[in-house]
């Protein structure tokens, strides 16, 4: 299986080490961590390395943002193509819920994490295919569309071929 970059964005160092100790040690060579500390630093990275980042693993509890939902929303405005997983001490089911009906994958409790690793795989395995999928999806569906258009002008007496 092929190695998957994550960008871990997480204040805590503490809670960094734990994660990224967890994906080492449960899931060798399966994932690549970079981490970040802040929001800034976490745009600056993404700026260089977008095309290589497969998911980001959220903390919402940054230094430089307001609170949990301005960090969700300013990184999805940020990285709206890449998968985002919240990772977070927060148990509250109502803004995970929330968040992901607003584009998280997933929404992944640190302590549960710690004490189930394989959740954690779960996710983001499960995060990076979906995303994957859905974006295949669209991409289908913006051939399908493309095509249906050229149909149509054809259809309407504008012989020339479009490229």
């Amino acid at each position: 299986m092929p190695t998957h970059e994550i960008l871990l964005v997480e204040d805590s160092p503490d809670d960094a080490f734990l994660v990224c100790r967890t994906i080492d040690k449960h899931f060798p060579g399966r994932f690549q961590v970079s981490h970040k500390a802040t929001m800034a630093d976490a745009e600056a990275y993404i700026k260089d390395h977008k095309d290589d980042i497969n998911l980001i693993l959220l903390d919402l509890g940054l230094p430089d943002t307001k609170n949990g939902r301005d960090t969700f929303d300013h990184m999805k405005e940020y990285a709206p193509e890449i998968p985002i997983v919240i990772l977070t001490g927060l148990e509250d089911h109502d803004l995970a819920l929330s968040l992901v009906r607003e584009g998280a994958e997933d929404f992944v409790n640190k302590g549960l994490m710690h004490d189930k690793p394989e959740l954690l795989r779960d996710v983001l395995e499960f995060a990076t295919c979906r995303h994957q999928l859905v974006g295949d999806t669209h991409k289908k569906h913006q051939q399908s569309i493309k095509e249906k258009d050229e149909v149509i002008s054809w259809m309407s007496g504008d012989y020339s071929v479009k490229k």
